[in-house]
């Protein structure tokens, strides 16, 4: 995995975005055109080929599947890193989000394993080796909240990442 061309993701979770649990939902649909145009270009224009995720609910979930979806569609060679904090991440998830987390888990191209059981600091671990491993960081984040996405992506900030931020609150359709 070469730093200079891996791009990772942090973001909200459901509960802080309700709108993730609903494809149809205006909001998810403008979040996702955000997401596919900032991605493309991290490919396209910034020459990464590997995209790193937590493969935490919400955002993380949301992009990874995004970046199957990209790879399939435009024939590039993307990559898929999972970084998995531990063993039973998704164990108590409802049966649907658990079926995505595997499908991507089938997908994906690597996947790393940071712990075997949960322990206390083990998110924000995963979130350290996210920003450890990139160069580049696209971030789904409300300006406001405080939490997992604003600690690593202040943390991204310290590290020098090029940051692509993503207000959920302020998404505009595009110009057609």
């Amino acid at each position: 995995m070469n730093k200079s061309h891996t791009c990772c993701f942090t973001g909200h979770r459901p509960h802080k975005l309700p709108f993730l649990r609903n494809e149809d939902h205006p909001q998810y649909r403008l979040l996702e055109q955000q997401l596919i145009t900032n991605i493309l270009k991290k490919a396209l224009t910034d020459g990464c080929d590997t995209f790193l995720t937590g493969m935490a609910q919400g955002i993380d979930i949301l992009c990874a599947e995004l970046v199957l979806k990209i790879r399939e569609l435009i024939g590039e060679h993307l990559r898929l890193v999972c970084a998995i904090p531990y063993l039973a991440q998704a164990q108590r998830w409802e049966a649907t989000e658990q079926a995505r987390y595997k499908k991507i888990l089938a997908q994906a191209d690597h996947k790393i394993l940071l712990g075997s059981e949960y322990a206390d600091g083990c998110l924000l671990a995963r979130d350290r080796f996210l920003v450890e491993h990139s160069a580049h960081m696209i971030a789904v984040y409300d300006g406001a909240s405080a939490g997992g996405t604003k600690y690593t992506l202040e943390y991204a900030y310290r590290k020098n990442l090029s940051v692509c931020e993503i207000n959920p609150n302020r998404l505009m359709p595009f110009a057609k």
